[in-house]
């Protein structure tokens, strides 16, 4: 375990290094919203443009990650969008709590597919093709963000998995959608059936 620790580390140290600099998105709650109506997702940043979606009154954890005329872009399950900012009030990511770094991320990557969740209360699940598919939990135990810095996020976690995950603000692409995230991932996990360096994005899910 320790040497696992000690390369896991070194490996993630090396990863800080690479890649520009981004700021963190921001994420907001949907406001002036009537409890019997919605707000529209549109493709793209008029009021005229063809719907994608909609967000509910009082959602929150929105993450905008781009903004342009009053518009902010948006990322739904599987889509992506435009909002009008007057309907979005800035809202805070806590932390996990206990720690020093935000949950409630969502990362997946391609060759080979895979997925993480980072849930914000600390718990979290990953699965890959290697488990088929099949979700496996895990515990956060300990989450920090990068001395003096509002970003880089590393998370430590046990249990079915266990190993690190380095979150950072970046521009990404899942290279296998137009999607735009604005969050890079790279996870070193282990597990009985071996350790692998995994590469990825993540965005953060809607709260409803």
């Amino acid at each position: 375990m320790r040497a696992y620790l000690a390369g896991a580390v070194t490996g993630l140290a090396v990863l800080m290094t690479a890649g520009p600099a981004q700021a963190q998105p921001a994420v907001y709650r949907v406001v002036n919203v009537d409890s019997h109506d919605v707000l529209n997702v549109r493709r793209t940043p008029s009021p005229t443009s063809a719907l994608v979606g909609s967000l509910p009154p009082g959602a929150s954890r929105i993450e905008v990650l781009e903004t342009r005329h009053g518009w902010g872009r948006v990322l739904l399950r599987g889509a992506e969008g435009w909002v009008s900012l007057a309907y979005l009030a800035e809202d805070a990511r806590p932390d996990i709590p206990g720690q020093s770094a935000p949950g409630g991320f969502a990362c997946a990557g391609t060759e080979p597919f895979w997925g993480l969740e980072i849930d914000t209360n600390g718990q979290g699940r990953f699965n890959d093709a290697i488990s088929m598919g099949e979700e496996r939990d895990f515990e956060v135990r300990d989450a920090r963000t990068a001395r003096g810095r509002m970003h880089p996020f590393v998370y430590r976690f046990e249990g079915e998995v266990t190993g690190f995950a380095l979150v950072s603000p970046q521009a990404c692409s899942d290279g296998m959608s137009d999607l735009g995230y604005g969050w890079h991932v790279s996870a070193d996990i282990e597990d009985g059936e071996g350790r692998r360096l995994l590469d990825g994005c993540c965005r953060t899910p809607v709260a409803e």
